[in-house]
C-alpha cells in the first residue's frame, strides 16, 4: 500500500519527464516555453489561495494544464502542416482543395428563393437544459456544432436558428468551450424560445408522434427540431409540449419511402440534414439514404405497393388545405434529443 500512495506521489517522480516534456519534445519544443503561459495551479478556479489541495487535485490540475497546451501544440503543428501540403499542391500544379472555398460559402449563406425568404428556415429548440445530464448536454452541443457544418457546407443552405438557450446555462457554456462559436453563421437566442420568435401559423414542430406526414417543404415555414438527447427518458416531451402550446405538428416520411431493419430513431443532426438535402432539390427517398446511418439496413420501399392509397391532406383553416402535410398514422422518426451571427438579448 504505500509503495502504491508513493508511485501517485507528484513529488516521487522527480527527475521523470512528463507527458507534456515528452511529447512536446517528439513536437519539437520545449515545455518552459509552453508552460509560460499556465495559470498557476493555486489560482485555478474552485480553489482559494492558501488551501491545502490533495495530491489528487493537484495530479488533476496539472493533466488539465498539460492536455491545454498539447491541445494548441496539436493545432499548431496541424495548420503548419496543412500550409505545406498547399505549398508542395502548388508548387506541382495540383488542386490547392477539393471543396467548395470560404468565398463560395460566403456566397451560399446568402441565397435565397425568388420572394428574398430563405428556402428553408429551421429551428433548433434548446430549451432542455435542466433535463439533461452533462454528458448529454456535451453531445447535444455538438450535434449542434456538425448541424451548423452541414448547412455551412449545403449548395442551399437555409436560415438557422439556436432558440431557448438558457443565459449562463449549461447549453451555454458548452457552446463557449468551442473557440470562434460567437460568429458562426447562426442566430442565436437567450431566454427566448421558438414561441416567443416565430408565428405559430407558419411553424411545424418535427416529432415522431406526430399523425401528419411532412410530404414536401413549404416556403416561409419554420421547421423546430428538438434539441433533447435523452436516450427515451423523456420519450414524448417534444410532442407534449408542442401540441400543448398549439402548434402544428408532423413527422417526416421514413415508412412512406424506406424499409429499416432497425427502429427508425435519428439524432437532431440526422433529421436536419434531411431538411437540407430535400430543400436542396432531392427526393425523400434518395435524401434518406444517403443520410440515415448504414447500420439501420435502409432500402428503398417499392412504390408500386403505395400507388393506390393517397394519404389526407392536412387542413390548415376550414376554408383552406395546407397541401404541404399530409396525413398518416404515426411510427416514424423521432429527433433525439460546427460567419456574422445574430445574438438575442
Amino acid at each position: 500500500m504505500e509503495s502504491a500512495l508513493q508511485m501517485d506521489d507528484p513529488e516521487s517522480r522527480v527527475g521523470q519527464p512528463s507527458t507534456l516534456a515528452l511529447e512536446t519534445a517528439a513536437l519539437g519544443e520545449e515545455p518552459s516555453k509552453l508552460l509560460s503561459g499556465v495559470v498557476a495551479l493555486s489560482t485555478c478556479p474552485g480553489t482559494t489561495p492558501g488551501t491545502p489541495q490533495s495530491k489528487n487535485q493537484l495530479k488533476k490540475q496539472r493533466k488539465m494544464a498539460e492536455y491545454a497546451e498539447l491541445r494548441k501544440l496539436r493545432r499548431e503543428k496541424e495548420r503548419e502542416r496543412n500550409k505545406q501540403k498547399r505549398r508542395e499542391a502548388r508548387a506541382q500544379g495540383l488542386p490547392i482543395r477539393t471543396g467548395p472555398s470560404r468565398k463560395e460559402l460566403k456566397r451560399r449563406q446568402a441565397i435565397t428563393g425568388a420572394d428574398g425568404t430563405p428556402a428553408l428556415k429551421v429551428a433548433i429548440d434548446l430549451d432542455y437544459d435542466e433535463l439533461m445530464q452533462e454528458r448529454d448536454i456535451a453531445k447535444c452541443v455538438k450535434q449542434c456544432l456538425r448541424i451548423y457544418t452541414i448547412n455551412r457546407r449545403s449548395s442551399h443552405p437555409g436560415e438557422l436558428h439556436f432558440s431557448g438557450i438558457r443565459r449562463n446555462g449549461n447549453i451555454h457554456k458548452w457552446f463557449m468551450k468551442n473557440d470562434g462559436w460567437e460568429n458562426w453563421n447562426v442566430k442565436y437566442h437567450f431566454d427566448k424560445t421558438h414561441r416567443d420568435l416565430f408565428d405559430r401559423e407558419h411553424m411545424v414542430y418535427l416529432t415522431c408522434e406526430s399523425e401528419l406526414v411532412l410530404d414536401k417543404l413549404q416556403p416561409g415555414c419554420t421547421y423546430i427540431i428538438g434539441g433533447l438527447v435523452d436516450h427515451n427518458h423523456f420519450k414524448g416531451l417534444c410532442h407534449q409540449r408542442a401540441t400543448e402550446a398549439g402548434l402544428r405538428t408532423a413527422r417526416l416520411p421514413l415508412s412512406e419511402h424506406v424499409d429499416m431493419k432497425t427502429r427508425s430513431v435519428l439524432s437532431t443532426y440526422h433529421v436536419f440534414e434531411l431538411l437540407t438535402k430535400v430543400a436542396a432539390g432531392q427526393d425523400w427517398t434518395t435524401a434518406i439514404l444517403e443520410t440515415i446511418p448504414v447500420r439501420k439496413g435502409a432500402k428503398a420501399k417499392d412504390r408500386a405497393e403505395d400507388a393506390e392509397s393517397e394519404p389526407k391532406q392536412l387542413e390548415d383553416e376550414p376554408e383552406s388545405r395546407d397541401p404541404d402535410i399530409d396525413s398518416q398514422p404515426s411510427e416514424s422518426i423521432s429527433a433525439e434529443s460546427e460567419p456574422p451571427s445574430g445574438l438575442d438579448s
